[in-house]
């Protein structure tokens, strides 16, 4: 079962200019970069826009889980390749999402026709067939801004298909300087997408809804963005309603996510995935520590774990949807880290 971390746009590369790129630096069969899931918690910095700016995620974490290879494939060698004729590539984010693709060199535009995530061992099919999204007008420098239509279909768990519609819009929103842990990029552009659909399930009667919000960073030498930081909202009706944000580096922190924080109480504490809708959380307490408390959103005492490993693996099938609190307890000194159960 795949675990979708994050739903993209597409990614491009950045090689050739710095805080602009073309039609020549977009991806394409063979393209590959290695990607590193950091702190789930962090903020986007939405409101850290302009020229000049400076992104700080230096005090940012990493998530003890392994590296994700992102890798753009002839669109044929995908396992879904039927749903999107029309496509010529497909980039394949492990662990994460396929988006399907083509470079447009007479509009220099980028194509992207839909994309496909896999949860809870279903896989949820996401095709703009009647209307693809234009994901990238070149050139891409700082300033552009525009709106695009999406229709289409999605094929959903119980749902089954369903007509889509709705829009997207592309923002170059920001240059300057991006850190993140100890590394320092110069010439950074940074781009918004945000992509909602919905469409009615009649046999239902609802409406289901997708959004996808992301805020992408390429930097000059680059093939691929250096750190992304997404966020996918899924309502689906009776087929339930899924949420996660992600954030991702192709540049390895080897500080855990939450230790730089209470590392002078004495106490680490991070969790992964967050919000968690796999039924699972990953609990980190590198330093160790003597008990694990798990409170509901009223306090209430839900588990409590004496003596627990560094990492634990709670299964949440048992509780509620809902925001719960984890505290790490360790020399009379407590660390508390809020969490969702979707």
């Amino acid at each position: 079962m795949k675990t979708p971390l994050l739903l993209l746009g597409i990614c491009f590369g950045l090689s050739s200019m710095a805080q602009s790129y073309d039609i020549d630096d977009t991806l394409s069969t063979g393209d590959m970069n290695t990607y590193y899931v950091l702190d789930s918690n962090a903020v986007n910095l939405a409101a850290v826009v302009g020229t000049g700016v400076t992104w700080d995620y230096s005090t940012i974490g990493a998530v003890d889980t392994e590296a994700n290879d992102n890798n753009i494939i002839d669109r044929s060698a995908s396992d879904f390749d039927t749903y999107y004729p029309d496509a010529n590539y497909c980039e394949l984010f492990e662990n994460s999402v396929y988006t399907f693709f083509s470079n447009d060199d007479v509009e220099e535009e980028v194509i992207v026709y839909g994309f496909v995530f896999q949860e809870i061992e279903n896989d949820f099919i996401i095709a703009y067939d009647v209307d693809p999204l234009v994901s990238a007008k070149f050139p891409m420098d700082f300033g552009v801004s525009y709106t695009d239509d999406l229709e289409g279909r999605a094929i959903l768990p119980l749902a089954g298909e369903v007509d889509i519609t709705g829009d997207a819009s592309v923002n170059v929103d920001g240059t300057g300087t991006l850190i993140v842990g100890d590394v320092t990029y110069t010439d950074v552009v940074r781009v918004h997408t945000v992509e909602e659909s919905e469409g009615f399930v009649v046999v239902f009667g609802v409406t289901i809804t997708i959004t996808r919000d992301s805020y992408v960073y390429y930097a000059e030498g680059s093939d691929m963005p250096v750190f992304i930081y997404a966020k996918v909202d899924a309502a689906l009706g009776v087929a339930g309603d899924f949420g996660f944000t992600a954030v991702y580096s192709n540049n390895e922190i080897t500080e855990g996510a939450g230790i730089a924080e209470y590392a002078e109480q004495g106490v680490a504490l991070s969790i992964y995935p967050n919000p968690s809708n796999t039924g699972n959380l990953t609990v980190n307490t590198e330093f160790g520590t003597e008990q694990l408390i798990v409170r509901n959103s009223v306090g209430q005492i839900v588990n409590t774990l004496n003596n627990p490993t560094e990492i634990v693996k709670l299964n949440l099938n048992s509780y509620e949807n809902g925001i719960y609190f984890i505290e790490a307890i360790k020399e009379g000194k407590t660390s508390t880290m809020k969490f969702v159960k979707n």
